[in-house]
């Protein structure tokens, strides 16, 4: 009975998943264009924090019950899985063109974003807890995380209008209203959705004995990553390439500052030295990798995308095997 239930939950949670998808970006797209609002902006902000929001549910329920790694290991993991897996595979199938102000903008405020969470943490040094060597994330750090969020929502917010007056597209109230509940109900069917796959992926991992740590880092990441990957594949395949790589974008700076920021607030977190000194700093490889390939190039082609995939197959295997 227990694993016909696991499976449900997989199953209803990818259900959930797809047609969630479908419905935000669609929806979400039509109202970017009645607002004359870029819909890079709306992947930037509305998606990005609504597709971050199973990483904020995992990481505060995580600090809350006194699971620090959970909280940790979700959301630095789900970040590495955003660039490797979730763009990767969407640049794997359609080149993903990017915008000017992504470059002075955008992906600057996630490779900041990335390199913030990596150096709060040192501040006041290491602690010795029980066997092991943490480093704390105050909450003093959580206030200058959400401060940092505060900035960046400003600055882009600044430059929100302007760029879809030449396709404003007008609608009726009652289109609009529809549309706007397609919207809630695509966020609401993604995290639904996200919640049953990581209840039952986080209980299979448990079943065959996997790491609180590891578990964080690849099985709720890549779970709380699930609805960025099916927003990105969708909005790929439907040409709102803006939104895939918006989507990313947002949710990653989302993640470590507002995600991060209120945990520490409400919990102050203990971060393994571990994490410190080997993902954090993958995460930080990721954000500035994916920064210098799209400086290159002005778009992440195909094989760009594979070699995200690849580098992403590589970390999680690592952690499975216990490589570094």
């Amino acid at each position: 009975m227990d694993i016909l239930l696991i499976i449900l939950q997989l199953a209803f949670g990818v259900l959930g998943l797809h047609f969630g998808a479908e419905w935000l970006v669609s929806g979400s797209s039509r109202l970017a264009l009645s607002f004359g609002v870029k819909p890079l902006i709306i992947g930037l902000t509305l998606v990005a924090f609504g597709t971050s929001a199973p990483e904020l549910t995992v990481s505060m329920a995580g600090a809350l019950q006194g699971s620090s790694d959970l909280s940790v290991g979700n959301v630095i993991g789900s970040n590495i899985a955003n660039i490797g897996l979730v763009l990767g595979l969407s640049a794997s199938i359609r080149p993903i063109y990017i915008e000017p102000e992504v470059f002075k903008r955008d992906l600057p405020a996630m490779l900041f974003a990335a390199l913030l969470i990596a150096v709060l943490p040192f501040i006041g040094g290491p602690i010795e807890s029980g066997e092991n060597v943490v480093f704390m994330l105050d909450r003093w750090k959580g206030v200058v995380l959400l401060v940092t969020i505060a900035v960046i929502l400003f600055i882009m917010f600044r430059s929100a209008r302007g760029g879809g007056d030449e396709n404003r597209e007008k609608l009726s109230r009652g289109k609009f209203a529809a549309l706007a509940g397609l919207t809630v109900l695509g966020l609401c069917a993604l995290l639904i959705g996200g919640k049953l796959f990581v209840d039952g992926a986080v209980d299979v991992a448990e079943r065959i004995g996997v790491p609180e740590l590891v578990i964080g880092l690849t099985v709720l990441a890549v779970g709380t990553s699930l609805p960025e990957l099916a927003t990105s594949i969708v909005a790929i395949i439907r040409g709102e390439s803006a939104i895939s790589l918006g989507n990313v974008v947002g949710s990653n700076i989302f993640n470590v500052c507002l995600v991060l920021g209120l945990v520490a607030l409400v919990s102050p977190l203990a971060i393994d030295a571990r994490v410190m000194k080997f993902d954090m700093i993958v995460m930080l490889i990721f954000s500035a990798g994916v920064t210098a390939l799209a400086w290159r190039g002005k778009r992440l082609s195909r094989v760009e995308g594979m070699i995200l995939l690849s580098a992403y197959a590589l970390y999680v295997t690592n952690l499975f095997m216990g490589w570094v």
